[in-house]
């Protein structure tokens, strides 16, 4: 099951935020969002950040990035 905090974190990565910086912005650990990150990853069969930007945008678990 995809959760809540999994998108909010690749929607940060969308945003080209590293594991860090998505960890301050959430109060979160670095580690613990590289977790959420390959859980994500996991659910959506895919193996990079990018591909699993790409298939949550074709599934409409996400949104297009704002310029």
């Amino acid at each position: 099951m995809i959760t809540p905090r999994q998108l909010e974190c690749l929607a940060w990565v969308q945003e080209g935020k590293s594991a860090t910086d998505i960890g301050g912005i959430l109060g979160l650990s670095g580690r613990t969002v590289e977790g959420h990150l390959i859980k994500l990853c996991g659910h959506l069969g895919v193996k990079t950040r990018v591909q699993a930007v790409v298939r949550a945008r074709e599934l409409g678990l996400i949104g297009q990035s704002q310029p």
